[in-house]
């Protein structure tokens, strides 16, 4: 009978990545300075490992018996004559090479390792009583990493991507690890996420030491250039079928990290299996910058219905944001939709009542805007239709208003040549957007009618008046729909009882008195005089900027700035002095300019009215 000893050699990155050791040489000696008693192998694994010196290697030259090489799992095996059954055996190895296969040292250093002493007979004994039984050793992750680093200059990343909200991994996402540079950031690697959202990045000290003279100059330019740290300073970005899932900056680098690091990273994006239900469902927001909350924070609206701290009213096409499953927990589809009231109520009151929410979006006419709400990607890779991008349709709402995403989903599914049952190979990325609203279908103030000349006051009866509406939000389990039966969800709504809405230009009128009075074309000379005009219901800044070709003269004029909040709606003057006279003017030409901005905002983006400045060219003559 053949006695066939079985080892498998393993090392730890971190304390949850591990990997195997191939192809490195084990070494099997008869013990070294020990009786050969079985007591003696019971030692204490973690303490009995170490270096082993030149010197005792040559020492222990003589007591070499077995040598082995590990295979690509880090198994290896080994047949034991029948003399040494009774006897202990020290286990070494000669480290040549780390995965993912490192060069040697330099100068053809040998790394060899003492692991274990270990008694033959009781390992086959337990491999007798379990034929997949082999004795297994795993080098503590601080050993290992030592290692790896300090003789094959080699470095590693090991983490998971999970979303916040449910622990859940993130798989297929693609994480790139940046080192924070003093001079420029370097891109240590990039990989993707396994189905437990596990990922692993490895590199060399080269690829931190990067600079724009290398290859011939390398060194680690840390932002923190005195402290003189020879590790990475090392921050994540991730992302998904285009979505952003991790986007660190500087800011949140992990200084001078070791030659392991181990992360576990989160996202607030749900990315979640086609089936699951667990995960709340809700509206949450408008666009990336506010909630659709009364509060104090500086995204949630006010008792008024201004948006966040700045004081901003909403404007165009706007993102009602949040997350819906697709199914509730007995299976069943679940539907929403917004509903919009021209009646509104302060925001630190109750609920406006369901009655008053008369308009609808999805049906009422040029509320709906299309948009993306969903991305499709592939469970496991595919060159083919690996993303697909889910965009609401009219054809999505029913009579009621009512959204169905599954719906969404399954037209987009047939669009490209699959089927319903093709979604089971997905994962979805919500996209965070429930619906988008067309606010310019629900204001209707009239913009400032032409012909109010720069230097004049907007008549009273010209300005524009307040707009604000009430938006509702629902959401139900469809039990049966032709039955009229459905559940509740999460209290079955959310209403936000105010928004400011407007959709009104700035009105902005310019030009220079003396030319008014002469000749556009005419040089003029002596005081000069600007008359302008600026008005907007909810302006936030205006400025009047007076500069010459050759930048000589470059000053803002102090009576045409305003910039605090609460700002006033109208900035009028027929008679701003721009210069006086003779010191501060020379022979030139130059131009008058007129900047203005709104408070007027989208969610996402400001509005950039008024970002390009009226213009008034004109030659002074000294």
């Amino acid at each position: 009978m053949r006695n066939i000893f079985k080892g498998s050699l393993k090392g730890y990155v971190c304390e949850d990545c591990r990997e195997e050791i191939s192809e490195v040489e084990i070494l099997i000696y008869h013990p070294y300075k020990r009786t050969n008693t079985a007591a003696q192998a019971a030692t204490n694994e973690k303490d009995d490992f170490r270096f082993v010196s030149k010197d005792e290697i040559k020492q222990r030259a003589e007591l070499l018996v077995y040598k082995a090489k590990t295979d690509a799992k880090g198994n290896f095996a080994i047949e034991i004559d029948e003399r040494y059954l009774d006897a202990s055996f020290d286990v070494d190895f000669v480290c040549g090479s780390v995965p993912p296969k490192h060069p040697k040292p330099k100068k053809d250093e040998i790394v060899q390792l003492h692991i274990a002493t270990i008694s033959i007979r009781e390992e086959l004994a337990k491999q007798a009583k379990d034929q997949n039984y082999r004795w297994e050793y795993a080098i503590a992750y601080k050993w290992w990493c030592y290692i790896r680093g300090h003789f094959f200059d080699a470095w590693t990343i090991c983490g998971h991507l999970m979303n916040c909200r449910t622990n859940t991994p993130i798989a297929n996402a693609k994480v790139t690890a940046m080192d924070a540079d003093f001079l420029t950031d370097d891109n240590l690697g990039i990989a993707t996420t396994d189905s437990n959202g596990h990922f692993r990045i490895d590199y060399t000290s080269a690829d931190f030491k990067k600079t724009f003279l290398s290859p011939w100059i390398n060194v680690e330019t840390d932002p923190n250039f005195l402290s003189f740290q020879s590790g990475p300073d090392v921050y994540f970005k991730a992302e998904l079928a285009g979505t952003q899932l991790i986007d660190e900056t500087k800011a949140n680098a992990r200084k001078n990290v070791g030659y392991c690091l181990c992360v576990n990273l989160c996202s607030d994006v749900n990315v979640v299996n086609p089936d699951d239900p667990n995960f709340p469902s809700a509206w949450t927001g408008i666009g990336n910058a506010f909630s659709s909350s009364y509060g104090s924070s500086s995204y949630d609206f006010d008792a008024d219905g201004y948006a966040g701290s700045g004081k901003h009213v909403i404007y165009s096409i706007i993102r009602l944001t949040g997350q819906a499953a697709l199914k509730s927990a007995s299976g069943n589809p679940i539907e929403y939709r917004f509903r919009i009231s021209d009646t509104t109520a302060p925001n630190n009151t109750a609920s406006l009542a369901e009655s008053n929410f008369t308009k609808i979006v999805g049906v009422t006419p040029g509320l709906f805007y299309p948009s993306i709400v969903s991305k499709l990607t592939r469970k496991v890779y595919s060159f083919i239709l690996n993303d697909i991008f889910v965009y609401s349709d009219q054809s999505d709402f029913d009579a009621e208003g009512w959204f169905d995403v599954n719906h969404a989903i399954e037209r987009t599914l047939i669009a490209v040549g699959l089927t319903p049952a093709d979604l089971a190979l997905y994962n979805i990325i919500e996209e965070d957007t429930l619906i988008s609203l067309n606010t310019t279908a629900l204001t209707t103030a009239p913009n400032v009618p032409g012909g109010i000349k720069a230097g004049q006051n907007i008549p009273a009866a010209n300005k524009i008046g307040l707009e604000k509406f009430a938006i509702r939000f629902e959401i139900r389990e469809v039990i049966n729909k032709a039955a009229n039966i459905f559940g509740v969800i999460g209290g079955n709504g959310k209403t936000l009882n105010s928004v400011i809405m407007n959709n009104n230009p700035i009105y902005r009128q310019l030009s220079v008195k003396e030319l008014d009075e002469t000749s556009l074309c005419s040089p003029i000379s002596g005081t000069i005089h600007a008359r302008y005009t600026v008005y907007h219901p909810y302006l936030s800044g205006c400025s009047l900027h007076l500069n010459n070709n050759s930048h000589s003269v470059e000053r803002d004029i102090s009576d045409g700035v305003i910039n605090t909040l609460p700002a006033v709606d109208e900035r009028t003057n027929n008679s701003s002095q721009l210069n006086n006279p003779p010191a501060d003017m020379t022979r030139c030409t130059y131009t008058l300019k007129l900047y203005s901005s709104t408070r007027k905002h989208n969610g996402d983006y400001g509005d950039s009215d008024g970002g390009t400045p009226l213009e008034q060219i004109f030659f002074y003559e000294a």
